[in-house]
């Protein structure tokens, strides 16, 4: 499941990457790229068109709907925020030119500038207003809802101004009043009840640089400039972000040139690009966790004890070196190493056949007949593992954990499923363990997988626990973070007890990029970060269709 929250950096990131990157670096994302060789055109020009390819596609384009982080990536192209999120982690202003704190904390009202959506009508407060009201509406039901929770509500205080109240101070105000906006024009006479058929989800408007010109289901979605974005202009005239589930087509266009830009691509492939010269590739660390998630419900797996020695039986080691080929580390928790509040002293859990059978006989756990799978009350251990196609990674990670798994004496079977299906039966609950990815948001703030009231957003396995709810609430009602630090750090040593889930690990993202495309950063934000800022030589534009 790939989840994220639609920010991308902006070009105030562009003098320092700040903290975030060097605890990226810490995190073992050493094999950074180096400078590519200097340009013989240093000149940014305008037009050409990129084209990306994503491995998978997006599900829908509405802020208030989407699911999986491709969709994520594409609407924070065509999206734009009253803040937005630069390079070194940091909000800065985008449709909003300053904001005000109240003295007292309990508001903060932003001073919009002039802007349009793609259609020429103007983006005021009333757009903003509305568009929290959405996100906060049960009919709408957003997986976003909970985020807002501390927000009691926004007034328009003229078409530029905009207040929103708040339940108490908060540790970081803006992060917390920070969406999407909706053109209100647009969606104000809809039922919110019959979002899922919204136009909107495949016809956005847009008030980023880019704006969407077609989608071709299965194949392909075309950006361009939006001509009413007030700013300044991308510098590439399209973006074709083309559709390729399987990663050996990917590589396979990345050399011939039929695609530009590619992420996810996998480490065993790493070596082969890196030798090519027109190819380079970024190494980023970032937010991304596989892990597998339990479904608590499941009697077998409702105790604590089962989860904890399920989790120690994971060769996680094993999983880094075959899979990432490195490149990555193994994970403790739903806090990644990037974020501030990862506890750097918790160490993830070491393979322990031994200790895994120890523990699932003090759960309840025999293998009364012999036949090498437990059973507890008379109901062998049994789990079938969902997960998605298209994923080398997962595909080939299914085979270890089911091989680690059964060497403790749990059956495994493993169904492996289109993304969009599978994220449909995850959400209806109808797994016993899912392998899945998730992208941790950027506040290192777990309470959409972890909290119990959770579990319309990404909690699916309906895990609960009364002390995980309490130290989320002590953390985020405090503004300090340095007080509100031993919270943090109590709640990972609390799931690392109680796990919800088991996480495996963290993985450096590769991205490779033709040397065509100049001043691409690809940044744990996105691989896509600055889109707009990209820009091609002219010698090296493309002549004729893109696209057939």
């Amino acid at each position: 499941m790939d989840v994220r929250h639609g920010t991308r950096a902006t070009t105030a990131g562009r003098a320092a990457l700040g903290w975030a990157l060097a605890l990226a670096l810490l995190a073992g994302c050493s094999r950074r790229e180096g400078a590519p060789p200097a340009a013989r055109d240093p000149v940014p020009v305008s037009g050409g068109t990129a084209l990306v390819a994503l491995a998978s596609e997006p599900d829908v384009l509405n802020p208030l709907l989407h699911a999986s982080a491709t969709a994520g990536q594409v609407i924070a192209e065509l999206h734009d925020g009253l803040t937005d999120m630069d390079e070194s982690l940091e909000y800065v202003p985008r449709i909003a030119r300053s904001w005000d704190l109240a003295p007292d904390s309990l508001s903060i009202t932003y001073h919009l500038k002039p802007w349009r959506w793609s259609d020429g009508q103007p983006l005021t407060a009333r757009d903003v207003v509305e568009s929290l009201g959405l996100f906060k509406d049960e009919r709408v039901a957003s997986r976003r809802r909970s985020l807002y929770d501390a927000v009691t509500g926004a007034v328009a205080l003229d078409d530029s101004t905009v207040r929103y109240d708040l339940a108490r101070p908060l540790p970081d105000p803006v992060q917390a009043t920070w969406h999407h906006v909706l053109p209100w024009h647009v969606v104000g006479g809809l039922d919110p009840a019959t979002v899922a058929s919204w136009s909107i989800n495949r016809q956005p408007l847009a008030s980023g640089e880019f704006q969407l010109e077609s989608w071709a289901p299965g194949r392909e979605l075309v950006l361009t400039r939006n001509p009413y974005y007030p700013g300044r202009a991308a510098r590439l005239e399209r973006v074709v972000f083309r559709i390729v589930p399987e990663e050996a087509t990917r590589l396979l266009m990345l050399e011939t040139g039929e695609v530009d830009v590619a992420d996810g691509v996998s480490p065993a492939a790493a070596g082969r690009l890196e030798a090519r010269g027109d190819l380079r590739l970024v190494a980023t660390g970032g937010r991304r966790i596989y892990y597998l998630q339990w479904n608590c419900r499941n009697p077998a797996l409702a105790d604590a004890g089962t989860r904890r020695a399920l989790s120690l039986a994971l060769d996680r080691d094993r999983m880094v070196a075959t899979l990432l080929a490195g490149y990555g580390r193994t994970a403790v928790g739903p806090i990644p190493p990037v974020m501030w509040n990862h506890h750097r002293d918790l160490a993830p859990p070491a393979c322990d056949p031994p200790a895994a059978r120890r523990e699932l006989a003090a759960a309840g756990w025999t293998d009364s007949d012999g036949d090498g799978v437990l059973e507890r009350g008379g109901r062998p251990l049994k789990l079938e593992m969902l997960t998605r196609s298209g994923d080398p990674v997962r595909e080939q990670g299914a085979v270890i954990i089911r091989e680690n798994l059964r060497a403790v004496g749990a059956d495994v079977q493993v169904r492996t499923m289109e993304q969009v299906a599978g994220l449909e039966r995850v959400r209806e609950g109808l797994f016993d363990a899912y392998f899945g990815l998730l992208v941790a948001n950027l506040h290192g703030n777990p309470s959409p997988y972890v909290r119990s009231t959770a579990v319309g957003e990404y909690n699916q396995g309906h895990y609960a626990n009364a002390t995980v709810d309490s130290l989320l609430d002590t953390a985020l009602s405090e503004p300090d973070r340095q007080r509100a630090l031993p919270a943090w750090l109590r709640l990972q040593e609390v799931l690392a007890a109680d796990p919800p889930s088991a996480y495996l690990f963290y993985p450096d993202i590769l991205v490779a990029v033709n040397r065509r495309l100049r001043d691409v950063r690809p940044h744990l934000l996105s691989p896509v970060n600055n889109l707009a800022e990209w820009w091609i030589a002219p010698a090296s534009m493309r002549r004729g269709k893109v696209s057939e």
